[in-house]
């Protein structure tokens, strides 16, 4: 319980740090400046080395298969499903719409969480990598229907999990020694990422006032439909129940800010899909103390 404590306070504090420079001291630059030194540096830096350090220790396993399959069930069940919410819609709402439902925050979210309930992001990093790729690839695919595999293969999440399955395999003399060294990277990954999602989360949900309809759409493949095929899967391959109790878990985090700046590259009413990501993720977070009490 005290791990989920200190996320939710570093989550708020985060959100208070805003409001006090851009709403109090009017330093909304230099803020800005700041959190995006410090996305990068979580972004470039430490989710590599975290990655690095998880895979160079345990190499690959059928769970990451599970994983990735259960993800990509998901998303193709709500892309031919979500087209009967939108069919009267038009103007980036449905491209919105489908960012917001499927894509999780299974890293600045997803790892303090699963550090939190689980003490490990076994489950976490494969989602994240697969959910990271697919953030990228698909809202690309959608707007100029095709994708860069040199884009794909340069992510820092890819290269620091080559370079981890690498040095399992190919320098085993070598993994036990990187994994020591690297110990705080996950650690520090969670404290910083869960830092830069408060204070990223956009502070006004007036957007949201017309559009409630986006928002319980988005909140139902989120935090139902997402679990619920998660849970298929497990019981479907039979995944041991540790595995599969954090893959459910970290499939149903709220939206991932990255939605946001996809959006914006594509015009894809990013002031929407923003507001929800802010309204989905403080729902969660409001149950969250709730679910780590159901988790034995």
């Amino acid at each position: 319980m005290d791990d989920v404590v200190l996320l939710i306070a570093l989550i708020m504090v985060g959100l208070v740090a805003q409001v006090v420079f851009k709403r109090i001291l009017n330093l909304e630059k230099e803020f800005e400046r700041i959190i995006k030194k410090l996305v990068d540096t979580v972004y470039y830096v430490l989710i590599p080395l975290a990655f690095v350090k998880t895979y160079v220790e345990r190499g690959l396993a059928i769970a990451d298969f599970w994983v990735a399959l259960s993800f990509l069930s998901f998303m193709t069940l709500s892309l031919a499903s979500l087209k009967r919410f939108t069919r009267k819609r038009n103007g980036g709402y449905v491209e919105a719409l489908v960012l917001t439902s499927i894509f999780p925050n299974s890293v600045f979210l997803g790892f303090p969480v699963s550090m939190a309930l689980f003490n490990t992001i076994k489950i976490a990093s494969m989602m994240g990598l697969v959910t990271l790729t697919l953030n990228v690839v698909v809202p690309d695919f959608i707007a100029l229907k095709r994708f860069s595999i040199r884009k794909i293969l340069t992510l820092p999440a890819i290269v620091g999990f080559i370079v981890g399955i690498i040095g399992h395999y190919f320098a085993s003399e070598m993994a036990s020694h990187v994994s020591s060294t690297l110990w705080w990277a996950p650690l520090l990954l969670s404290y910083f990422a869960t830092f830069a999602l408060g204070a990223r989360l956009p502070l006004s949900l007036k957007v949201l006032k017309t559009n409630m309809y986006f928002i319980l759409i988005a909140g139902i493949y989120r935090f139902i439909v997402a679990p619920l095929v998660s849970y298929a899967t497990v019981l479907a391959v039979g995944m041991n129940w540790f595995d599969g109790l954090q893959l459910i878990v970290v499939s149903m985090m709220p939206p991932a800010v990255m939605n946001t700046l996809m959006a914006q590259k594509y015009g894809w009413k990013p002031e929407l899909v923003a507001g929800a990501t802010v309204t989905l993720t403080l729902t969660f977070l409001t149950f969250l103390p709730i679910l780590n009490l159901l988790i034995p």
